[in-house]
């Protein structure tokens, strides 16, 4: 292909793009180079631009084909200086003709820069307290303030406008400060001191935008809460009942008048903690700055003198400035000055924590400019109070004045520039043909049809919100078909900017790596971000084994191994129009200072963990938020199986949903599974954040765009309430119904019925006769489903067969996997291989197990199983014509791996759980049909079986399931009774997509009405619950975490992180297996000594088997550390296990003995 690049770089940028152009194309001019080239080379020249790239870097490609015809492909750098053909302005002006700001709608923007800069010129006044003062100069004091900055803020804010009834009352004092403490000079002797049993905290008579302001002062560190016990979680459950609605339901008039107190642990030290300050009084006192404090080295230049005695921030000429001048701004700007006369204390969230955000943002990167840093703005000379210290060198850094102004300034700046930020950041241009290109197989055709009704409403959904639900059946292509909705529906002029958030690591990497290929993306244009490097290097590990064993395969474009040149049609299809930032990263700063959220910030799409945008919501402290919630502002949001997670965790995916309603952003759910309820709920925390959108962007009230999508419907209908919303759903899914229905039976299920014996003495359940009883299911079933191999190796002429056996909980796995290696009942002529999976087994084996089964179990070609090493090894030199291949799983074999099994036995948890697992029966082979059962579902789950006489009254399908005493019981235990002979002979999504008729929650007979009947009750309830008041109009819910702690995200047990080592102590008397456990400090610590902080984990040696039923898959832990460092080029074995050979173990469910570890088995209590 040929290309035509043109450089409007300035400065030393030009010297710099020079210099790379030149070693790639041909300079035609100053600033214009021509060059043919391939693929990988332009990806190449274009990283480079990007790695180099700086304020002044401008640089535009474009290819050139056919008669005079040019085409714009990317720009690296300041976009503003092309427009969107890439085409250059004749002139320029600086004069703002086009009323940018105008046209941004934006109704309150200038509003929210006025009372984030009053904020930040107020927030660390408290800072002036003898006490801090005392803390700043000597570092030693380890005691924690009494009483934090922030609220001391707080308190000397309420006495500066002690007396004023009105907004504008006490902006005029502000905004003549100094004369006003001329002739108050004791004005501080109003400040309420929290110390004295008598202090008031009603703050309830305080104008409007006092109490904004107040609220943003008090908040930018940490955002308050109640005096109530939220770690017991017992009392976060009872705070989730109606009895408890004073607090959830608390209006914000109420919160102002008598809740808004020094909480413990919120600007206090919490009740347990006991250094306490030996000094606490000093926190109320001002006296006097001390001259020995001036630090003339810190002082910025030009500062202007001051020869008067400085007790506060306020006493400086330079802050009094600042002052006056946003104050009188407040006073002479209309529509902040008509929020003022509202009769109820501001509880727009918008206003408060889009305020709250610019001011944090001012803040952290003010704070953090080095002492020399010429950011710094001049304040007063020899100002004696100071707000920090230089975390280098120890010494005074910034005068409070000096501090309170530049923040104001920073914030203020970056108020300006939030409104511009969904403009002005990198996008996917609408040219890229990936997303527009018609699919040639009829079974993804659907998502052509699907991107044309996303064009056709795509400026309905920018007017009107747009809230979409994708419920295609897996296989057809949903991964790809969301990306394409959500590109039809983004505006062409602006480009897409994409979020899929996932709940599961595996889950994230993959649909990043599958996006990234069938969209021809490069790491630029699409950042996969997940938790945890070990596991990302592991998944990167196994990624690339394929393409250096397969000769056959095809380099994907960009890679830079591609050295053949392309055709010129195929590399414009796979050239990402990607446009880079018009905002220069200073003005972000420590923002983006973690690679993370610069990628989470700047990619125009983002594969990643919900947990990574979890935080826009959830952040209780400090400003993680802010990423997170700049990239719900910037682009819409696809959640991809959001029915997945456990119901503990759906109030906070709600609240993500509002959040994304809030901040303008389309939202999209994608699974074939998903309820009715569970739909409807999250439809109404989008519209009601919706709503307030519209109204800050000057939008008229219309009813949210809704539209639907599967492989036989794509429909759309604007919803103006949750009823019409419903019944449209409903039409939808009983239309998908009728398709389901008539489709082939692909699984069909029967019941195994169970009778245990009586358990042995010491165990809970007879799992010597449950593996009995799943050897005879799985013999049952191989012999249906068994396939002859024909391969001309070992496996010739035997029957293969590989089945999922799932149970709910690992405990029982272990104890079922020893029990199946001591059973001796086996049939005739047959052998079973068995491996275990789960999640409590050290990173590293994991890994390399589920890598193991992905390549095992893709049956897309009939006969590969039968060629795998492992099928090989496994049959040869055995007599015995069958052979089962049984992988014992827990729920990690659910969802998260393309796995295809020939069949399957699962002890039941939910209609959800059973539909997800027999999606992975004939995964690979839409060809095969189920003529008898090809699943086996067990007579009970495990649970109930350990205790018969158990039948009602108490809850078993928990942990997982929806069961719930005393609100949400079933009426028997038995599979037969809880699963329909209609469920059973064609297994499909239809029970959870299609709501019956639901009977009382204490009469609850179907799993699946159990199911349907607890989502109702939580995200869709007749009467508002802790969860729907979150959205609740002047509510207290959105200016304090209430919510977020009675309901957190992933509220888990608390757990202790192991590494095993290698250990080089091979003394037998040590009865020593060469590796070592230890606790992840002190591993890290003490990674070469064998005893310094070693843990109780002991090795299990499983006994020697000599039966028919045989590990498989079985690998040894030095084995698999010595084939990874090698694969890493790593010398030390030792350093490699630091990073993966790692694991996190539940504190509450050690057993006695402690735990125990086998490589195959994983970690448990084996006896």
């Amino acid at each position: 292909m040929n290309i035509l690049l043109i450089s409007q770089c300035h400065k030393n940028a030009l010297k710099e793009t020079r210099r790379i152009l030149d070693q790639f194309a041909e300079r035609c001019g100053e600033r214009t180079w021509q060059t043919p080239i391939t693929q990988a080379g332009l990806t190449t020249l274009r990283k480079l631009l990007r790695q180099t790239a700086r304020k002044n870097t401008a640089v535009a490609c474009y290819w050139t084909h056919g008669k005079n015809h040019t085409e714009l492909l990317w720009v690296v750098g300041d976009r503003r200086q092309f427009n969107e053909q890439g085409r250059v302005p004749t002139n320029r002006t600086r004069r703002d003709i086009l009323r940018a700001e105008d046209e941004n709608g934006w109704r309150y923007a200038h509003s929210i820069q006025i009372m984030a800069t009053l904020a930040a010129l107020l927030h660390d006044i408290g800072k002036a307290t003898l006490g801090f003062r005392n803390k700043l100069k000597q570092s030693n004091i380890q005691a924690s303030d009494p009483y934090r900055h922030e609220w001391i803020s707080l308190r000397l804010f309420q006495a500066m406008i002690h007396g004023c009834a009105t907004d504008a009352e006490w902006l005029a004092r502000l905004a003549q400060w100094r004369d006003y403490a001329q002739a108050q000079p004791d004005w501080d002797s109003l400040i309420i001191n929290d110390s004295h049993a008598q202090a008031s905290h009603d703050f309830s008579s305080a104008p409007p935008l006092a109490q904004w302001l107040m609220w943003l002062i008090v908040t930018h560190h940490r955002l308050p809460f109640f005096t109530l016990d939220y770690h017991n979680a017992n009392q976060r459950q009872n705070l989730q009942k109606a009895s408890s609605s004073h607090y959830y339901a608390m209006p914000l008039p109420e919160w102002y008048r008598a809740y808004l107190t020094p909480v413990p642990g919120w600007v206090c030290p919490p009740s347990w903690q006991t250094n306490v300050h030996p000094q606490p009084q000093q926190f109320w006192q001002f006296p006097p700055a001390d001259k020995s404090e001036q630090s003339a080295a810190n002082q910025p230049l030009d500062a202007p003198a001051i020869h008067h005695v400085i007790r506060h921030a306020m006493d400086s000429a330079t802050w009094q400035k600042s002052m006056s001048r946003w104050a009188n701004k407040a006073l002479n700007h209309p529509p902040l000055m008509a929020l003022s006369q509202a009769a109820m204390p501001i509880a727009d969230p918008l206003l408060l924590h889009l305020s709250r955000l610019c001011l944090m943002v001012g803040d952290h990167n003010y704070s953090s400019l080095k002492p020399n840093d010429a950011k710094r703005i001049p304040a007063d000379q020899n100002f004696n109070l100071y707000a920090n210290t230089d975390k280098t060198s120890g010494k005074l850094k910034q005068t409070l004045d000096e501090h309170l102004c530049g923040v104001g300034q920073f914030t203020a700046r970056f108020a300006r520039l939030l409104p511009q930020l969904p403009q002005e950041l990198p996008t996917i241009s609408a040219r890229h043909k990936p997303f527009t290109a018609r699919s040639q197989n009829p079974r993804f055709q659907w998502q052509d049809r699907a991107y044309d009704l996303g064009r056709s409403v795509r400026e309905a959904s920018g007017n009107q919100g747009f809230f979409g639900v994708n419920m295609a059946s897996t296989g057809c292509g949903k991964t790809l078909g969301n990306a394409r909705i959500m590109h039809a529906l983004a505006d062409p002029e602006r480009g897409l900017r994409l979020t899929v958030a996932l709940g599961l690591r595996v889950l994230t990497l993959q649909t990043g790596a599958a996006l990234r290929k069938k969209l021809d993306l490069d790491e630029d244009s699409l950042a996969v971000l997940v938790g945890g490097a070990a596991n990302r290097t592991l998944f990167e590990l196994n990624q690339t084994k394929p393409e250096a064993d397969d000769a056959t395969a095809t380099p994907d474009f960009g890679s830079e191994s591609a050295q053949a040149l392309l055709d010129e049609a195929e590399s414009v299809d796979g050239m990402a129009h990607i446009s880079d930032s018009a905002v220069d990263a200073d003005e972000f700063g420590t923002v983006i200072a973690d690679t993370k959220a610069r990628q989470l910030l700047y990619a125009p799409m983002v594969s990643c963990t919900i947990d990574h945008l979890m935080q826009a919501s959830e952040c209780l402290r400090g400003g993680k938020h802010i990423a997170p919630m700049l990239r719900l502002l910037t682009s819409d949001l696809i959640l991809d199986e959001p029915d997945d997670f456990n119901q503990a965790d759906l109030p906070a995916l709600a609240r993500l949903v509002h959040w994304a309603g809030l901040l303008g952003s389309r939202v999209l759910l994608s699974s074939a599974t998903l309820t009715p309820d569970f739909v409807s709920g999250l439809m109404q925390a989008y519209q009601a954040g919706r709503a307030i959108w519209a109204q800050h962007q000057g939008l008229p009230e219309t009813p949210v765009l809704c539209a639907w999508f599967d492989e036989y419907t794509q429909t759309s209908h604007a919803c103006a309430d949750a009823a019409e919303f419903e019944r449209q759903h409903q039409q939808f899914a009983e239309q998908r119904a009728q398709q389901l229905a008539a489709e082939a039976v692909r699984r069909q299920a029967e019941i195994w019925p169970l009778k245990l014996p009586k358990a042995p003495e010491g165990q809970k359940l007879h799992f010597a006769a449950l593996a009995e009883n799943i050897v005879q299911a799985a013999h049952t079933l191989h012999s249906a489903h068994g396939e002859i191999s024909t391969a001309q190796n070992a496996t010739h002429g035997k029957k293969i067969s590989v089945g999922l056996v799932r149970l709910a909980n690992i405990g029982a796995i272990n104890a079922l996997a020893q029990a199946l290696l001591a059973c001796e009942s086996l049939p005739a002529d047959t052998r079973i291989h068995l491996c275990c999976y789960h999640a409590r087994q050290l990173l590293l084996l994991r890994s390399r197990l589920e890598n193991t089964l992905d390549r095992l179990l893709n049956r897309s070609q009939p006969e590969n199983l039968f060629r795998q090493a492992e099928i090989i090894a496994a049959t040869a030199d055995q007599p015995e014509h069958n052979h089962i291949f049984i992988v014992l799983a827990s729920p990690v074999s659910e969802v998260g791996r393309d796995h295809d099994y020939d069949w399957a036995i699962i002890e039941p948890s939910s209609m959800r759980a059973i539909i997800q697992l027999c999606g992975r029966v004939w995964r690979h082979r839409p060809y095969k049909t189920a003529e008898q059962a090809n699943v086996l579902i067990l007579g009970s789950n495990l649970r109930s079986l350990r205790q018969p006489n158990l039948l009602l009254g108490e809850a078993t399908f928990i942990y997982p399931g929806f069961e719930e005493k005393p609100r949400f019981l079933l009426r028997s235990h038995r599979s037969e009774e809880l699963i329909t002979p209609e469920q059973l002979a064609h297994i499909n999504a239809i029970p959870r997509i299609i709501k019956s008729e639901m009977p009382e929650p204490n009469k609850l007979r179907r799993l699946a009405d159990l199911e349907h009947a607890v989502m109702a009750d939580l995200l869709n309830p007749a009467a508002p619950n802790f969860l729907t008041a979150y959205w609740q109009t002047d509510g207290a819910n959105r200016a304090c975490v209430h919510s977020q702690r009675i309901a957190p995200f992933r509220a888990s047990q608390r757990q202790t992180d192991y590494i095993c080592l290698p250990n080089n102590d091979s003394a037998p008397a040590n009865n020593n297996w060469g590796f070592v456990f230890k606790q992840s400090e002190n591993a890290w610590a003490h990674p070469y000594d064998a005893d310094a902080g070693k843990a109780s984990i002991r090795h299990y040696m499983l006994p020697n088997s000599t039966g028919r039923i045989q590990p498989w898959l079985h690998t040894d832990l030095n084995t698999a550390l010595t084939q990874l460092s090698e694969l890493l080029g790593e010398n030390d074995p030792t350093r490699t296990a630091l990073r993966f050979a790692t694991i996190s173990l539940p504190d509450n469910q050690q057993p006695t003995a402690g735990w125990r570890f086998n490589e195959w088995l994983g970690f448990g209590d084996f006896k």
